[in-house]
C-alpha cells in the first residue's frame, strides 16, 4: 500500500517536471521566433528611415545654399515625409 502511494507521488512529480520542462521549451521557442521576427522588422525600418534622413539632409543643404526657396523646400520636405 505504501509503495503504491510512493509510486503514485513519484509519477505525479515526474508529470509535473515534464509539464514545467515543456512550458519552458515552448516559451523559449516562442521567444526565439519573436526575436527573429523583430530582427526582420528592424532590417526593413532602419533602411527606410536612413533613406528619409539622407534625403532630408540633402534637401536641407540645398536650402541652406539658397538653391531652393523656402516654398520649394517646404513642398519637397512634405513630399518626402508623406511617402
Amino acid at each position: 500500500m505504501v509503495t503504491s502511494v510512493v509510486y503514485i507521488l513519484i509519477g505525479l512529480i515526474l508529470c509535473f517536471v515534464l509539464y514545467i520542462a515543456f512550458r519552458a521549451i515552448n516559451t523559449g521557442m516562442e521567444a526565439k521566433k519573436a526575436k527573429k521576427d523583430l530582427e526582420n522588422v528592424d532590417d526593413v525600418i532602419p533602411n527606410n528611415q536612413e533613406d528619409i534622413v539622407k534625403r532630408l539632409t540633402e534637401l536641407k543643404e540645398l536650402h541652406e545654399k539658397k538653391i531652393l526657396s523656402d516654398e520649394e523646400f517646404a513642398i519637397a520636405k512634405k513630399k518626402i515625409l508623406d511617402e
